[in-house]
């Protein structure tokens, strides 16, 4: 079985990926890293403003002050240096394909010839319907909320504001967003989330074992595992966490614990 780790240069999501793979004796045999052409600074502050008002350029100096901080902590007691994806194919030896555009004509094609049978979604971004044809079995992702019920982005902070169940989904991708059809669900305990990164790592913990040991039993039975379909209206899309409401999550969390 063919498998490659889909992400970007500069993801530490496929080193981590790589190494719980490669503790269940599976090496990747390609990593394809996508380049996007990136937009320039000032196009992208105009952009912000348009789709979302004046409001957003403060709202998005909170964000990145927010993930600074949570970069120092996101990780509890982790040690040792992260490797970028770039860094990790090296010291691994795993072939790296750099690609400007997923959605490219010669990108696809580049694909194609690598016959891949399995791709697992590994910090790449939104993926679109010719590549996720490519490989045999399918794109694979672990995603950080319950599905149906959390779909988007900062799943597992909106679990546990809404006071909701908290999990992670392993799901072949489809064209939607965290829509494609479920193979497992696994429930992560409340008890010790003493903070937001204390959270997300434990949620991050639960959904790279469970990815890990599921694409061992793929690579030892050839086959792919029972898929259940989604109901777009069994669950509903949830948006980037504003900071104020960050911090007050992180307020309610330490009373808890």
């Amino acid at each position: 079985m063919k498998i490659a780790l889909l992400t970007h240069r500069h993801s530490f999501k496929c080193a981590v990926i790589g190494s719980a793979l490669a503790a269940r004796g599976v090496q990747p045999d390609v990593i394809v890293c996508e380049q996007p052409p990136r937009t320039p600074a000032g196009a992208r502050l105009r952009q912000l403003i348009l789709e979302r008002g004046p409001q957003a350029l403060a709202d998005k100096l909170f964000s990145k002050l927010g993930t600074r901080r949570e970069e120092r902590t996101a990780e509890p007691g982790h040690s040792g240096q992260r490797l970028d994806a770039a860094s990790y194919a090296a010291q691994h030896a795993i072939p790296l394909v750099d690609l400007p555009d997923l959605a490219s004509s010669a990108s696809l094609d580049r694909l194609r010839a690598e016959a891949i049978d399995l791709i697992i979604h590994a910090g790449a971004g939104i993926l679109r319907a010719p590549l996720l044809a490519l490989p045999r079995l399918g794109v694979l992702n672990a995603h950080m909320g319950v599905l149906p019920l959390y779909r988007g982005m900062n799943v597992a902070e909106w679990a546990a504001w809404e006071h909701g169940p908290l999990g992670a989904t392993l799901h072949w991708i489809d064209p939607g967003i965290d829509t494609g059809r479920i193979i497992s669900t696994v429930p992560v305990a409340r008890q010790g989330m003493r903070d937001v990164a204390t959270l997300r790592h434990a949620v991050d913990q639960a959904q790279t074992a469970a990815l890990a040991d599921l694409v061992a039993r793929m690579v030892a039975s050839g086959e792919p595992p029972a898929a259940t379909p989604q109901r777009r209206e069994d669950g509903r899309q949830y948006f980037t966490m504003h900071p104020l409401i960050i911090e007050a999550l992180e307020q309610r969390l330490a009373q808890s614990a």
